[in-house]
């Protein structure tokens, strides 16, 4: 596995999309959440393209559901877009759609 990666985050005003690039897992998942967690924090609408996640291991989908927790608690919401057939297909295996909102495309 990877240690690398890239988030870019773009403020949209009632909206944060954070496009990442790279492998989520255990050895990324922690700078993830740091970069993120106040937008959560902050009761933001966040969405998540993930169209260029290439790995996402139990840790990174640990980190998925962590994410939508605090997004949950502070009033503002969780979207995951553009998902890559493999990691949507992990997550509908583990039940995760259940709970975490997809979208084909970036709001």
């Amino acid at each position: 596995m990877s240690d690398e990666l890239a988030v870019e985050i773009l403020d949209r005003g009632p909206d944060v999309v954070i496009a990442l690039t790279g492998e989520l897992d255990f050895g990324t998942n922690a700078a993830f959440l740091d970069q993120v967690q106040p937008f959560a924090d902050a009761g933001r609408a966040l969405i998540l393209d993930l169209d260029q996640v290439t790995f996402c291991d139990s840790s990174g989908l640990g980190a998925l559901v962590r994410l939508h927790q605090l997004s949950q608690a502070a009033g503002g919401g969780l979207v995951l877009a553009r998902l890559q057939p493999q990691l949507e297909s992990t997550i509908k295996l583990t039940m995760l759609h259940r709970l975490l909102s997809i979208q084909t495309e970036v709001p």
